[in-house]
């Protein structure tokens, strides 16, 4: 099965879930949703689907016209807001869960680094609306250079399938929540779907400790992890060295062996890596090629920002917060389904004459997915009309720019950049 047909799966696996009263029951507010009211459950949850950045009153005048069949009445936006309120993020939650179920249960096969399959584990910060329920459940925080500012963040941490472009766990949590906590509770999901046998895990620096590693270990993770250079791993190091992590007798841990490796950067700067990844055949080069295979979890984040617009909340309290998170991690995977089949596609299509290499626009395939999904879902499209956006996208490509690379920019401190009450029109 290709990825287009585990797409349209998804799809009609979501279509079926959300109009069976069975299993949406867990999911709705006691004594909500049980008589024929003007607002339907199942209408509030297309609504989810369907809205975009723009305003709310401009998403609601534009589903009653796109979305014929679903009957959308005419209502406030403050009833829609609080009939929101009513539905649990937990369905969300458990429908992009279940899409990761079937994704690894009916792909044939899934792509390797020298007999590996790799994962990144990162975490980052967005930024939410003020609001009181944001501010008991995330933190308040105050601002600089204006300490009167106040304003609320939350940590949003992935772990990310780097080459099947796939978010296997997502998890949402307070700004000053611990990452290796929600890095564990990456690995245990993997160890759940049991797909984390022949696999490399690679961490950014920070995420390195002794108990971190010592769980990778106890656990039969094999991982990649970046040390500080203030560390007494990396100043003793020089190349590639196997040296012992000391255990305690009272706390009850052994020696365990590291392998601390000496990656010399392009520009002489010297990184330090430590894994538990023995094996001879990944010589020091090899380990440098793979520690580099993280930087796609971070244009993920780049994606669900810029993309997905994610940081642009339609709803103000933290059960929308959480609403919409998981929306977007579900339409990003199925969107990398769609993206992956077409670069297939394009890739054999290609000819060595050809002086580019091309890609497909995955901002094409985003916001055509958003489009289609509500319609799907509605029956007002069918499942085939993915297969058109495949075609259509093998047409809407972009050029490969080899050896692209910018300088990062350091962060200047800044005020709020999302507000609620500067919605797009369109």
């Amino acid at each position: 099965m290709n990825r287009t047909n585990i797409c349209k799966m998804i799809i009609q696996f979501i279509k079926d879930y959300i109009t069976d009263p069975i299993k949406l029951e867990p999911h709705r507010a006691k004594k909500h949703f049980i008589r024929n009211r003007k607002l339907s459950m199942l209408q509030v949850i297309m609504y989810l689907f369907y809205s975009s950045k723009a305003s709310m009153y401009q998403n609601l005048a534009c589903i009653r016209d796109d979305l014929t069949d679903l009957e959308f009445p005419s209502i406030s936006k403050q009833a829609l807001s609080k009939a929101r309120q009513f539905i649990n993020p937990s369905l969300f939650k458990e429908l992009y869960y279940l899409s990761v179920d079937l994704f690894y249960k009916h792909i044939p096969s899934r792509k390797l680094w020298h007999g590996y399959h790799l994962f990144a584990v990162d975490g980052s910060k967005f930024e939410l609306p003020n609001s009181r329920s944001n501010f008991e459940f995330f933190g308040e925080m105050f601002g600089y250079p204006d300490p009167n500012r106040r304003f609320t963040m939350g940590l949003a941490s992935i772990v990310y399938d780097v080459l099947d472009d796939y978010i296997v766990h997502a998890s949402f949590h307070r700004y000053l929540a611990s990452e290796r906590a929600a890095a564990i509770e990456h690995l245990k999901n993997l160890e759940d779907l049991n797909i984390y046998h022949n696999s490399v895990v690679i961490f950014d620096r920070g995420y390195y400790s002794e108990n971190m590693f010592r769980y990778c270990v106890a656990h039969n993770h094999l991982c990649l992890m970046r040390l500080k250079e203030s560390y007494n791993l990396s100043k003793k190091c020089s190349g590639d060295i196997i040296t012992k992590l000391y255990g305690n007798a009272n706390e009850g841990t052994e020696d365990i062996d590291i392998r601390v490796i000496e990656v010399v950067l392009d520009d002489g700067t010297k990184e330090y890596l430590a894994t538990n990844l023995f094996d001879t055949e990944i010589t020091k080069d090899m380990f440098r090629e793979l520690y580099f295979y993280r930087w796609p979890v971070e244009t993920k984040y780049k994606e669900l920002k810029s993309r997905f617009g994610i940081e642009e909340f339609n709803g103000a309290t933290t059960t929308s917060v959480f609403q919409e998170f998981y929306i977007n991690m579900l339409l990003s995977n199925l969107s990398s389904l769609i993206k992956n089949d077409v670069d297939e596609m394009i890739e054999i299509s290609a000819k060595d004459t050809n002086k580019y290499r091309y890609q497909a626009n995955r901002a094409f395939i985003i916001g055509r997915i958003k489009k289609l999904i509500p319609k799907i879902l509605c029956n007002i499209s069918e499942l085939s009309s993915m297969d058109i956006l495949c075609n259509d996208a093998c047409r809407c490509r972009s050029q490969i720019m080899p050896g692209r690379s910018f300088r990062r920019k350091k962060n200047k401190a800044k005020g709020r950049t999302h507000f609620r009450n500067q919605k797009v029109t369109i």
